[in-house]
């Protein structure tokens, strides 16, 4: 497997050197998007850092998908968003990693319809503005 900028993430993450983390699950570590789409995007990476799903074992690919749905829980409790959107294509970062995007019923109808990937332009987020979010975030994945 080629190493992908995934795999730079989860090392830094493991030496508590990545500032975008919210926590480390089973499976997974859980970061907020440094370039999001919408307010609380959020992606999962898979540790140990697998080329895709059909590389884990089945027992491995059901506890990462349980972990994925918990962000999705944290997300709309913390968020009010709902619905989330569930994203894992790995075509780009070769890595087994998923995108979790809130919804809002806000939304305008011709943007809530759509992928936010085509509806959104990425915006660069300020960590210092986040905190309350990852705390937020942490202490509802922490606490299930």
């Amino acid at each position: 497997m080629e190493r992908t900028a995934i795999h730079d993430r989860v090392d830094e993450a493991r030496a508590g050197k990545n500032p975008y983390v919210i926590c480390k699950l089973e499976t997974c570590w859980v970061v907020i998007a440094n370039r999001r789409l919408v307010p609380g995007h959020c992606v999962t990476f898979a540790d140990p850092v697998v080329f895709g799903m059909n590389d884990l074992s089945e027992d491995l690919r059901m506890k990462y998908w349980r972990d994925v749905c918990r962000v999705g829980d944290a997300l709309i409790a913390v968020t009010g968003s709902y619905r989330i959107n569930y994203e894992t294509h790995c075509n780009i970062a070769q890595a087994l990693h998923t995108h979790l995007t809130p919804r809002q019923l806000s939304e305008p109808d011709d943007k809530r319809r759509e992928r936010a990937a085509i509806a959104y332009r990425e915006e660069e987020i300020d960590l210092e503005k986040e905190k309350a979010f990852i705390e937020k975030m942490k202490a509802f994945l922490e606490g299930t």
